[in-house]
């Protein structure tokens, strides 16, 4: 594949996963006000997440300032992205597949970092032992990277078509992410394998993309994987994998918001307005007509017709 074609190429996949990651999102951040209730441990709680404690245990809490502990939710949050430490607890055979394929994914950023940084030197005009060391330092955690994520892949496809339990849960498009994966990794693999100079190649496909320069000669092997990150950016947002953003609003807009509600707040207004809104579930049990908001439905009398 010459060039300029390569260059366009990519410019469209990374366009379309900017946008559309952006929009999806955007329409997490702005969903609703979760139900309210409590969800123990909240691991920002000082010296009470432990054991599951709370703010409200303390006679007339409304009346003591509340203490976190950003360092308690930080070592959490980092056991959990990083060894996925509720995956080990509950379902353990799921996580001897699932952590090398995360673990993989964790370290193509590092190196994708390592890419940048070197990229961005070569356009400052820095050169030196540095630059040799990102050149080395790249192929290295690219092949560990792949590696990973390719056994990772293969297990987790391979446990959907073993269990008859996640068989179940499974969709087409399940498959078809792990098999775009695959191909981005075993691309991958193969780059690293056959492309001499790869880590500098790499820093060349970068430095082409951030200057528009279409004069770059890349190897088709390395074009090919290229072209597969690519797609894989731009398929990623209208998938389920866009769950490791969704999940940071999971645990802090969900699980741990402990936010008392208080007379006058934003979240009280949040609240009344969602409260205001009509329902029309269909369950007969609920009195919904579309015409009755929450309000109304909470507030009404038990009745033998709606089985209240």
């Amino acid at each position: 594949m010459d060039g300029p074609t390569l260059i366009v190429l990519t410019y469209l996949l990374l366009g379309i996963f900017a946008v559309t990651f952006t929009v999806r999102t955007l329409r997490i951040m702005r969903l609703p006000v979760h139900l309210r209730w409590e969800l123990a441990p909240v691991p920002h709680e000082k010296g009470k997440g432990h054991y599951g404690g709370s703010y409200l245990e303390e006679p007339e809490w409304w009346t003591k300032p509340r203490e976190k502990s950003l360092v308690a939710e930080g070592l959490y949050m980092f056991k959990e992205i990083v060894f996925l430490k509720a995956l080990w607890e509950h379902n353990r055979s799921l996580w001897w597949v699932s952590f090398p394929f995360h673990f993989g994914l964790y370290v193509l950023t590092a190196m994708l970092g390592l890419v940048l940084l070197g990229g961005v030197a070569n356009l400052a005009g820095i050169g030196g032992p540095g630059i040799g060391i990102v050149s080395l330092g790249v192929p290295l955690l690219a092949g560990i990277g792949y590696l990973l994520g390719g056994v990772g892949a293969l297990g987790l496809l391979a446990s959907r078509l073993a269990s008859r339990r996640m068989r179940s849960i499974a969709t087409p498009v399940t498959f078809l992410n792990l098999a775009i994966l695959l191909a981005f990794f075993a691309s991958g693999v193969w780059a690293v394998a056959t492309v001499t100079g790869f880590g500098d190649g790499t820093l060349a496909v970068l430095g082409a993309l951030l200057t528009a320069d279409p004069s770059v000669d890349v190897p088709g092997a390395l074009a090919a994987h290229v072209l597969l990150g690519g797609v894989f950016l731009a398929w990623l947002p209208f998938t389920q994998m866009m769950h490791f953003v969704a999940k940071y609003f999971t645990y802090h807009q969900v699980r741990w918001d402990d936010e008392p509600l208080v007379a006058g707040s934003e979240m009280e207004k949040e609240i009344q307005a969602l409260l205001g809104q009509t329902v029309s579930w269909a369950g007969p049990h609920i009195g919904a007509d579309g015409k009755k908001n929450w309000v109304d439905i909470a507030t009404a009398a038990p009745s033998e017709e709606n089985g209240r």
